[in-house]
């Protein structure tokens, strides 16, 4: 598997371990049928960045999790509980050798997060089959070997 997969699943599986069991937990955007109170996760761009003498670069991820609440209050709620945790970035896993909740899989780095925002997105109930409360947080990750 590579590295960039392993990244991927260790944000899914952090967002699930950090979020309430009662939170909805998607990899990449949810479908039609949303189901409340729902967290994703969404791998956007990568940009390699200088990072040593001789012309190597190293990748830069940014990512995307949308909140989706019932109400503005469990959107804050979730919002602010995921921009807090990731100022403690986040741990690689190798989930080569399985996956959670059979296997505890070693970890291998971290993610150094970088320029956390959240944005509260309107939601429009003249357009949705079922109002919701949305916000964005977007950040940017480096991989760091321990």
């Amino acid at each position: 598997m590579k590295l960039s997969r392993k990244q991927d699943l260790s944000i899914f599986y952090w967002l699930e371990g950090l979020v309430p069991s009662s939170v909805n937990v998607v990899d990449g955007f949810p479908s039609d049928s949303l189901e409340l109170p729902t967290v994703s996760i969404t791998s956007l761009d990568v940009s390699g960045l200088p990072f040593e003498l001789g012309g190597c670069d190293q990748n830069q991820f940014f990512w995307r999790i949308d909140t989706f609440g019932k109400n503005s209050v469990q959107r804050d709620d979730l919002s602010h509980t995921v921009f807090d945790a990731l100022e403690l970035n986040i741990p690689v896993y190798d989930y080569d050798v399985g996956f959670p909740p059979g296997v505890s899989p070693p970890r291998i780095g971290t993610l150094i997060v970088s320029k956390r925002r959240i944005t509260p997105i309107r939601v429009f109930k003249e357009l949705v089959e079922k109002l919701y409360w949305r916000s964005g947080i977007t950040f940017f990750t480096t991989y760091q070997v321990i």
